[in-house]
């Protein structure tokens, strides 16, 4: 039987005596003086379009590997490659019950993903996939409390297909779990299966979520090290379940806090501000989380079972002071799980714009057609639109901005961009913000989405193939079709 590695390890080390905390440097806010250096170039070509301004936030496939992107402002495409538009698959704003709420950039509709078994017959997760969005209604009763507030609810629904091949969405939906709310950012974000985990593995089918720690700013509810609540959390659950509390869902037994006291048992890792991006490799199982900064530092982690990211006590690998800056390194002493990469908030890239700093992150590429990209991971910052990348092949780095280099992007007629530039070259009105996001296809295709000009891009080996990607992709979903 195939054995899946769960994200880094499932074991978690018991604890041993902890070394005193690190002493306080003088406060900072550009610990990397350095600046990040330009690394390779790699063509993108536009791929598929939808609405003009939507607000794109994940691009993932079914396992028929048909592709979906998700507008926070409540829509789910079916992704149709070189059409003037992709259809809507899915309305959420639409649905009976559902009060979305989009009224800043971390609200709306988050995320979705599709169970492993959407397309197996007679498979319990025949025609489920999941979303988790914003809601209005705050007079259901909860799951999940704050210390206090009640700014909106975070939703997470079960769809169920009625035809799982249909090209537009028809069935039911139940709710699995509700959480209250207490100011308007840092909520749920990234939903996922783990990709590399199949039929008889402990992961397979067991469903990721990425919780911010309540928002406004600094934690203020110290919720993030409070295990006693789900807030800064990716929490790990089996959808099909019904052992959760709600008897909605169902808590994976493996889950490495399940049976201590005052601790949630959906807790696989804590102590993050703001989770919002989480990918899988889909090779090793990896899982990497893009933790979103305060006032300096934004940072990438490894997801271990049990593992403690330290927030609000340290700001990437640095002890947290205020909202202006952080003090001294405490990498390795022992408290806390140290971010693989960080990078600080007074680079080129983000100064020019000055419209705020957070990092995302996507695949770890793994298509074979782009070998200055294989075995790396994308990461970029999400309001300039900067793009880097880092070596995830083997040996994974060991913090700090080094390990980090910039991705330029070609376009068609050979030019050197930025994703801005792209955006701001399609027509649309002027900007200084991208909102850059990643998505990837069945097949290790990369693609770099936007919230901007509605077009859906995917880096390719060279110009000359974007001809053939359209019709490559339509001839591969149509084989996947034939064999089930």
């Amino acid at each position: 039987m195939h054995t899946s590695r769960l994200p880094a390890l499932l074991a978690v080390a018991a604890a041993g005596s902890l070394p005193p905390a690190a002493p306080v440097a003088a406060q900072t806010n550009n610990p990397f003086p350095d600046p990040i250096p330009v690394g390779i170039g790699v063509p993108i070509v536009d791929y598929a379009r939808v609405a003009t301004g939507a607000r794109l936030n994940l691009l993932a496939p079914d396992p028929l590997g048909r592709l979906f992107a998700n507008d926070q402002r409540g829509d789910l495409y079916r992704v149709v490659p070189g059409a003037a538009a992709s259809p809507v698959y899915l309305d959420l704003a639409a649905q009976p019950g559902i009060d979305l709420r989009t009224s800043s950039g971390e609200q709306g509709f988050q995320s979705f993903a599709f169970h492993p078994e959407f397309a197996t017959a007679g498979a319990a997760g025949f025609g489920r996939f999941y979303t988790v969005h914003s809601d209005d209604d705050r007079s259901p009763t909860p799951d999940f409390v704050p210390n206090s507030g009640n700014a909106f609810h975070s939703v997470l629904l079960e769809w169920t297909a009625a035809d799982p091949l249909a090209d537009t969405f028809s069935g039911t939906s139940r709710e699995l779990m509700r959480i209250r709310q207490p100011f308007g950012n840092h909520n749920a974000g990234q939903l996922s299966f783990n990709p590399e985990a199949t039929a008889g593995d402990a992961d397979f089918g067991k469903l990721y979520l990425g919780l911010g720690d309540g928002g406004s700013g600094g934690d203020p509810q110290d919720l993030a090290q409070d295990r006693d609540n789900v807030f800064g959390s990716i929490l790990r659950i089996d959808p099909l379940g019904t052992n959760a509390a709600n008897g909605k869902y169902g808590i994976p037994a493996d889950n490495p806090f399940v049976g201590e006291a005052d601790v949630k048992d959906e807790i696989f890792a804590y102590g993050l501000r703001n989770p919002q991006r989480f990918s899988f490799d889909a090779v090793t199982g990896n899982a990497f989380i893009a933790d979103i900064g305060q006032g300096a530092v934004e940072e990438i982690n490894l997801l271990r079972a049990g593992g403690n990211y330290g927030w609000n006590e340290r700001e990437g690998s640095f002890v947290f002071l205020n909202n202006s800056g952080v003090g001294g390194s405490a990498r390795g002493d022992g408290l806390y799980d140290d971010p693989i990469a960080e990078y600080d908030h007074q680079g080129a890239f983000v100064l020019a714009e000055r419209n705020g700093e957070a990092v995302t992150v996507g695949p770890v590429v793994r298509d074979p057609s782009i070998p200055g990209l294989a075995g790396r991971l994308l990461l970029g910052d999400f309001p300039s639109g900067s793009i880097f990348y880092l070596d995830a092949s083997g040996t994974l780095p060991d913090g700090g901005q080094a390990p980090l280099q910039e991705l330029l992007l070609v376009n068609e007629a050979g030019e050197t961009k930025r994703l801005i530039d792209l955006i701001n070259d399609a027509g649309v009105p002027a900007t200084q913000r991208a909102d850059l996001r990643f998505g990837y296809g069945a097949d290790g295709e990369v693609f770099v989405l936007n919230k901007r000009d509605g077009v859906i891009r995917q880096l390719v080996p060279e110009p000359s193939t974007a001809a053939a990607i359209g019709t490559l992709g339509l001839l591969m979903a149509s084989r996947r079709r034939r064999r089930r």
